[in-house]
């Protein structure tokens, strides 16, 4: 008896009437798994490990799951994976070609991304490595346009080149 009252005074009078522990939604159990394991699921980073945190990420901070808040620590392990790991493993591959294949997250990660470190996370935004992505991608981005602009061109030429011949 004197174990409960102990328990009792130090957790309040509700503990003993609660059966189950705190409402958590899967995000948290999952970030809170990951927290208890140090890391070791993100150890070797390939390019599905990265848009799987990405979706986590924008899963914690843009899109509130079932209208609860996370922890503060979901929030702080989340951003320092953020920062430290994620964002020098996507600066360390990038690869200056076309080809999206090679691209170490897509262009639909990248806007989710850049948009929420622009609102939220200014510091982040304007760190050189995000710099040297963020210019990759809009390199990339105008780069495709001009292919676009010099293919639309090309067919109309030859469009015009069909009509002379026609006549």
């Amino acid at each position: 008896m004197g174990s409960l009252l102990s328990f009792v005074n130090v957790n309040g009078e509700g503990s003993l009437q609660r059966r189950v522990g705190l409402e958590r939604t899967p995000v948290q159990r999952h970030t809170s798994r990951m927290y208890a394991r140090r890391g070791e699921a993100w150890r070797p980073l390939n390019k599905h490990r990265v848009a799987a945190f990405i979706r986590l990420f924008m899963l914690c901070f843009v899109e509130v799951e079932n209208g609860l808040p996370l922890q503060r620590d979901t929030y702080q392990m989340l951003k320092k994976a953020l920062v430290k790991r994620i964002i020098p493993w996507i600066y360390n591959r990038l690869v200056f070609t076309m080809d999206e294949g090679q691209w170490p997250i897509t262009l639909e990660q990248f806007r989710e991304l850049v948009s929420f470190l622009a609102e939220h996370l200014p510091l982040v935004h304007k760190d050189d490595a995000w710099g040297t992505v963020a210019y990759f991608f809009k390199e990339m981005l105008k780069q495709r346009e001009e292919y676009k602009r010099l293919k639309d061109m090309e067919s109309e030429v030859m469009e015009a080149v069909r009509r002379c011949l026609e006549q």
